[in-house]
């Protein structure tokens, strides 16, 4: 054979090699970049859980403090017509004590 055949089948054979070694090494990465992934959505997905559970949290308080709002104000119209109706009732007492 050739000499310089010889050289090229063995330049050749080496970035082969060094090829395969950096297709390993790629590979290698991508299976860290995976479970990197992985390990991300997991992270994910606790912060969406924890985030719905303080959004629930915060919407049902709310509610609450407009079904309280809603209570008091009904409470302050019905206390508003019966304060109304008693002064009515005073006032046709007085006027009928004054007649009399």
């Amino acid at each position: 054979m050739d000499v310089e055949l010889k050289d090229m089948l063995i330049s050749i054979q080496k970035s082969i090699i060094n090829l395969q070694n950096d297709m390993t090494d790629v590979k290698n990465t991508v299976s860290k970049l995976q479970n990197d992934m992985t390990d991300m959505k997991n992270k994910v997905n606790k912060i969406e859980l924890t985030l719905e559970n303080e959004t629930n949290k915060k919407i049902d308080a709310l509610f609450d403090g407009r079904v309280d709002e809603i209570r008091h104000r009904k409470e302050n119209i019905e206390t508003i017509a019966k304060v109304a109706n008693l002064e009515m009732r005073v006032d046709n007492l007085e006027k009928a004590f004054k007649v009399s």
